[in-house]
């Protein structure tokens, strides 16, 4: 795949969607157009607090009854800090920190806190293999989300012999855009990549596609095989797979797919 012109700025000339929520695109965008970029950040998503009420009060006022708290999301990090030192001076010591990713564990370090997170991909999968996630039994877990999403880490973790709590402080909403303007985006200047990292904005993006046809032409980059089996379901079969959804991973794929191969490399596709 190819499209863009490798000057001192290597993706000058390439056009670039990212679907992130709009919190979450600023430093990223920064650094693709430093890279020569024009960049459109349409979100796919957005993010809404819940008011801090019931079941997920009462779970942050019982904080220090956990074991272990998994932040499942950046947004879930800092909206669930900000619940927590709401009511806890101090953050109780003896918690066993976890994050799905090196951006959301970035959030917790910020105030401090040891965390522990899988590098290499951002997923419940890679945080459920963390070492310290094996031998768990009796332990008591609270995870910290946005309302609703995939269940596999409270059902993994209920395998291994730990009770499990949800704190649930955000919901995730599609956005209003006009049911035309995907299409005339794209016919103005056609993007070498769309950049999607969740499957709720895999999803969004797909509705906002006012044909088939210009679904299927969308150069969709993908965080993980799963987003690239989900994009392949929903009729877009042609998703280029990234390391992960961090932004060094997005930034690598790009480059290694946007940008011509050194002399006597073959560039993968």
């Amino acid at each position: 795949m190819s499209g863009c012109s490798q000057q001192n700025q290597p993706l000058t000339d390439c056009t670039l969607w990212l679907t992130r929520p709009a919190a979450q695109v600023q430093q990223l965008q920064l650094q693709l157009e430093q890279l020569g970029a024009r960049v459109r950040c349409l979100p796919m998503l957005l993010i809404e607090p819940v008011p801090l009420t019931g079941a997920s009060k009462l779970r942050i006022l019982d904080l220090d009854r956990y074991d272990l708290v998994f932040y499942v999301s950046s947004n879930a990090a800092v909206l669930g800090l900000e619940a927590i030192f709401s009511y806890w001076p101090q953050y109780p010591s003896h918690l066993l920190n976890f994050a799905v990713g090196p951006g959301t564990a970035a959030v917790l370090e910020s105030f401090g806190l040891d965390v522990s997170y899988p590098t290499e991909r951002m997923s419940s999968e890679a945080m459920l293999a963390l070492p310290q996630l094996q031998a768990i039994q009796g332990k008591k877990a609270l995870i910290v989300r946005g309302i609703g999403g995939r269940e596999i880490l409270a059902e993994s973790l209920q395998e291994r012999g730990v009770s499990v709590d949800y704190a649930e402080l955000y919901q995730r909403k599609r956005p209003e855009y006009d049911a035309t303007m995907l299409q005339q985006l794209f016919q103005q200047e056609k993007p070498q990549a769309v950049v999607v990292s969740s499957a709720e904005s895999l999803d969004n993006l797909r509705h906002f596609c006012a044909t088939a046809t210009l679904w299927q032409a969308l150069p969709l980059f993908v965080s993980s095989e799963r987003l690239a089996g989900h994009a392949h379901q929903l009729g877009n079969g042609r998703a280029i797979v990234m390391a992960g959804a961090s932004d060094n991973a997005i930034i690598s794929g790009l480059l290694a797919s946007l940008t011509p191969a050194p002399a006597g490399h073959t560039q993968r596709q």
